[in-house]
């Protein structure tokens, strides 16, 4: 029996040292008892190696699970509900903002009372709908807070938080973007002019680089303009030694045609015209009802559109910091939008305007005969020429500018060319 009990235990290759130990313990019992049947000796053996293999296992995972186990209990972290609602984001506490708003038109202009008081109701209307915020305008017109060429750069230094005003009114602060009030381009209509520019910018690092002082919030632009006299104008001869008022990139074009080109502020030309200081003015005919010119204006001479005068609608960067970025993105949202709002605007009343000079003024309207209208436009190539030298001189990229100014040009007249007509 003990033979037939070794033999069976040696057939393990490998055993444990505490099974060994009881093995012989084992052996030495059953050697003893001569009592124990084959079959009762090993029925016990395999209880103990059961036993002794249980107990092993024991030994081993315990400093393994106790080692593991964490020195105080935490809650495990909650499963996320997959149907749940996701969490919200933390509400801001609500603030109020009031802007001081500075612009040199007049507050019955439609500029005003259509454009800048409809971009201000929608911003506000959005910030009280979206936001927990309130936005509100504190309105400054016809230069009654900054002067025409004080605008920007109060703007700029805080004097005003937002200011509508033109480049052209601070003549070589702003190089590059009289490359966009150049004539020789189709400049349709203001929708257009409007276009081109504010993608210009957003296209050009050096035209934004032009207005980094401030936060640019949209351009727009004039569209073409005519002339607009006291006297009949139907050739160049009729314009020799007139004192015309003009700005920005026109000013060339006035002189190249034999006029005196005076420059001066729009709100400042109704006096101007009234006392004789000039003769007339080019630019768009909605100021024959904005600015009330027609009741000092006689004619208008329909011109090729060598004229376009740009926009800009800026705010002072403390200002706009000061705004959450739930706020931020409305405004930025709405100025994009109105680009195109002002650019309609524009055309609309540059119909409206020479209909009231005519309707309500008696205004004659005069048209170039074909031959006159081209030596108009033959005088306009050499003046683009001129200032493309004259950029590259002052090491400015003149030509590109130009280049870029002509692919928009061309690509949004074929977009937006035919609004209005």
């Amino acid at each position: 029996m003990t033979q037939l009990i070794q033999l069976k235990y040696e057939k393990k290759v490998v055993t444990p040292k505490i099974i060994l130990v009881e093995r012989e313990k084992v052996m030495l019992a059953v050697s003893c008892n001569s009592k124990l049947t084959s079959v009762e000796g090993e029925g016990q053996v395999m209880k103990l190696k059961l036993m002794l293999l249980l107990l092993v296992f024991a030994l081993v995972m315990a400093p393994v699970i106790s080692g593991c186990a964490p020195a105080d209990e935490v809650a495990p972290e909650p499963e996320p509900d997959p149907n749940g609602e996701p969490d919200e984001e933390p509400e801001e506490d609500a603030q109020s903002f009031t802007f001081e708003f500075a612009t040199f038109w007049p507050a019955g202009d439609f500029q005003v009372a259509e454009g800048h008081k409809a971009w201000a109701q929608e911003i506000s209307d959005r910030v009280s709908a979206e936001t927990p915020h309130t936005v509100d305008f504190e309105w400054h017109y016809a230069q009654a807070l900054l002067g025409m060429t004080e605008l920007y750069e109060g703007t700029a230094q805080g004097v005003a938080d937002i200011a509508t005003t033109c480049p052209a009114y601070t003549p070589g602060v702003f190089p590059l973007t009289e490359a966009f009030e150049l004539p020789g381009y189709n400049n349709d209509n203001a929708l257009v002019a409007s276009v081109t520019m504010h993608e210009g910018w957003k296209q050009s690092e050096l035209l934004q680089e032009e207005y980094s002082d401030v936060k640019i919030l949209h351009f727009w632009a004039t569209g073409p303009g005519d002339f607009m006299t006291t006297v009949p104008v139907s050739s160049m001869e009729d314009l020799q030694g007139l004192d015309i008022r003009a700005v920005g990139g026109t000013i060339p074009w006035v002189s190249a045609l034999g006029a005196n080109p005076v420059s001066m502020g729009m709100g400042a030309s109704y006096e101007a015209i009234e006392t004789g200081v000039v003769d007339g003015l080019l630019a768009p005919t909605d100021t024959l009802q904005g600015f009330r010119l027609a009741e000092v204006l006689n004619y208008v001479t329909k011109s090729p559109g060598a004229y376009n005068i740009i926009f800009m609608k800026v705010m002072n960067w403390d200002s706009w910091n000061s705004l959450p970025a739930s706020v931020q993105q409305i405004f930025d949202e709405v100025n994009e939008k109105y680009v195109i709002e002002y650019g309609q605007l524009r055309t609309d009343y540059t119909v409206l305007g020479q209909q009231y000079g005519v309707e309500e003024h008696g205004m004659e309207v005069i048209e170039l005969d074909p031959d006159e209208y081209q030596r108009w436009v033959d005088l306009i190539d050499p003046i683009m020429e001129e200032w493309v030298e004259k950029a590259n001189t002052a090491g400015l990229p003149g030509q590109e500018m130009v280049d870029m100014v002509r692919d928009l040009d061309a690509q949004f007249s074929a977009q937006y060319g035919g609004y209005g007509n």
